[in-house]
């Protein structure tokens, strides 16, 4: 049940508090907290690249917390010149609401069995720990407790090649979520090797980024032929429509895929969606309309995330458009419009009709 407003703290207020945290139970307490901080902040002019960005580095401090708390309370720590790997979302420092553990854990090549048996042990005790939390398992078990998901910097420098050269469906989701890495704790050095390294490696196989490109156009316009808007014609979602599918996965995997052949690895979307404007890759005029289109959907996705959340529901990515005004529904057109219009750039940037023709 959301807090009321003597229990809303601010974002400032609740880093300290995590920073504090005597225990997993007092963490879990504080992240029910920041969704009171955000069903606040979302009612305010604040834009939403600030809103997922603190989400995110909330997130970051509760899961930095509890590696603490583990390696004070039970003497469980990651051994020095290893790395603990955030993925995807949080990768990218854009969270929306808590989602999935994605993570991974990059160690030295001459790592002995001991200090491996170690890392081992703090990824099984760190998933376990995070799951006590709130934050559940990864359904495709994408975590560092995953040995396909700890390896050496060696291997996966291998498996990137692997990944980036044999483009089967598996390998581009592996790679899709991987290339957003970021170091949440441990030896940020190899997380730096690893980026250089995705940056030279996309640049061997030629068509590398063209199926990239069929990757982040795979799903349908969010429109239909006339323009009206594409919703889910059977099932328990009948009538309702994904907003993941239809644009925010686009738009970060279409954004990462063109920042990418610039040379950027990493970072949050909008900053990669800057880029290709600051590149000249998307024209001014087409870059308002998908960055309003992208912020648009995003604090769309986080206000429906609370409200499942206020109902006691799982939250999910689905809207029902005849649940909104008139107004709200045109605006929801608007950006499906701009999504349009993303999709349409891909397209025809790495000239994928030709190809599928």
């Amino acid at each position: 049940m959301p807090g009321s407003e003597q229990d809303i703290i601010t974002p400032l207020k609740l880093y300290h508090e995590i920073e504090v945290a005597p225990s997993i139970e007092v963490l879990r307490e504080l992240g029910i907290k920041m969704l009171d901080t955000v069903r606040c902040i979302i009612t305010v002019p604040v834009d939403e690249k600030s809103i997922v960005r603190m989400i995110a580095r909330v997130n970051s401090a509760i899961t930095r917390r509890l590696i603490a708390l583990m390696e004070t309370v039970e003497g469980i720590s990651l051994p020095e010149g290893v790395a603990y790997l955030a993925l995807g979302s949080e990768g990218r420092g854009e969270q929306t609401l808590r989602t999935d553990q994605d993570s991974a854990i990059v160690y030295p090549d001459d790592l002995s069995a001991k200090k491996l048996l170690e890392v081992n042990r703090f990824a099984a005790r760190l998933v376990e720990a995070l799951e006590a939390i709130g934050v559940p398992r990864c359904p495709g078990n994408v975590m560092a407790s995953n040995p396909q998901w700890c390896h050496s910097v060696g291997a996966w420098k291998r498996l990137l090649e692997e990944w980036i050269t044999v483009p089967t469906h598996e390998n581009i989701l592996d790679f899709c979520l991987f290339q957003d890495l970021s170091s949440l704790h441990g030896d940020e050095s190899l997380c730096t090797e690893l980026r250089d390294h995705i940056r030279t490696t996309v640049r061997l196989p030629p068509f590398f980024f063209p199926n990239l490109a069929c990757h982040a156009t795979r799903f349908p316009s969010p429109l239909t032929f006339f323009k009206r808007i594409r919703v889910e014609r059977g099932g328990e979602h009948r009538g309702l429509v994904d907003i993941k599918k239809s644009g925010i996965f686009a738009i970060t995997v279409g954004a990462s895929l063109m920042a990418l052949e610039a040379g950027v690895v990493g970072g949050n979307t909008w900053d990669k969606l800057s880029l290709l404007g600051q590149r000249k890759i998307v024209t001014s005029g087409d870059l308002k309309k998908i960055e309003a289109a992208f912020s648009y959907l995003v604090r769309l996705r986080i206000r429906s995330q609370l409200r499942e959340l206020a109902a006691d529901k799982i939250p999910t990515n689905y809207v029902d458009p005849q649940c909104m005004t008139r107004a709200e529904r045109e605006r929801f057109r608007a950006a499906l419009k701009g999504i349009d219009c993303f999709l349409r750039i891909v397209r025809n940037r790495y000239h994928l009709d030709y190809i599928s023709g």
